[in-house]
């Protein structure tokens, strides 16, 4: 009992540096206590099975609802097609009753497209002679008069030519130097001058309907109408006899009668 005591007593004053007990030094944590796990190894695979149902349970509850979700949308994608596929049922009974009242349509137009152009082949040709004539009486110059005009349409216009429009017997459509022309006009007059001649014709060749306008025969006339009147007194004036030709070109056309694009 005596060794014990000097034992403790030794190993207390070696234990502190300064020769004194210090026990606030021993602390009940620095002391190791094991832990020993005693419960049974079956219960404790049973816990790791309850777990495993646990989160198998909770994975199939979350499936569920995705489903349920994607179920719901689905339903509601196919209520709108269904609406969409009825909207478009009804138009199409719609658009079947009236293609049925239109079906004689493409009919009627082919009719129409064939009556345009036997018009257009019949009188494609036009020329409004009024419109002409007053280009003429316009553009006459002074020193010349007319006295007598006759304008014929001998030939075809190219437009026409394509449509199949059948040609005069023995008409000419060509100027007197060789140009496209539809028709042509002859002229009969008096003028002052041989200067007065030459203007008329200047005049013809600046018109656009007219073409290569030419002198016939020019010769002196002692009665002409270019003589000079006084009071009561009418003398007549010597002057010039003339006659001359021109071409009329399809600018003289009147196109009242063609065929329109979609027409």
């Amino acid at each position: 009992m005596g060794l014990l005591n000097r034992s403790s007593a030794a190993e207390t004053d070696e234990g502190t540096p300064s020769g004194g007990a210090d026990i606030s030094l021993l602390t009940p944590s620095s002391a190791a206590f094991p832990r020993v796990d005693l419960t049974p190894g079956v219960i404790a695979e049973e816990a790791k099975v309850r777990r495993g149902k646990l989160v198998l349970v909770g994975a199939a509850a979350v499936s569920v609802g995705v489903v349920g979700a994607l179920y719901m949308m689905a339903g509601q994608e196919v209520a709108a097609a269904e609406e969409r596929l009825d909207a478009a049922t009804a138009r199409s009974a719609v658009l079947a009753t009236q293609l049925a009242e239109y079906a004689d349509v493409p009919k009627a137009r082919a009719e129409l497209a064939q009556a345009q152009g036997q018009q257009y082949v019949a009188m494609g040709g036009e020329v409004r002679w009024s419109f002409l004539l007053n280009d003429l009486a316009l553009t006459m110059p002074r020193g010349a008069a007319l006295t007598e005009l006759k304008g014929t349409i001998d030939g075809v216009a190219p437009a026409l030519q394509a449509a199949g429009a059948p040609a005069a017997d023995g008409a000419s459509t060509t100027s007197i130097l060789g140009k496209p022309a539809i028709g042509r006009f002859d002229y009969t007059g008096e003028a002052r001058a041989y200067s007065n001649v030459a203007t008329f014709l200047d005049t013809l060749a600046k018109q656009k309907t007219l073409l290569d306008p030419y002198p016939g025969t020019v010769q002196e006339a002692s009665d002409t109408e270019t003589g000079t009147s006084t009071g009561s007194t009418s003398t007549p004036g010597e002057g010039y006899e003339f006659t001359a030709s021109s071409s009329i070109t399809d600018k003289a056309l009147s196109h009242r009668y063609d065929i329109k694009d979609g027409g």
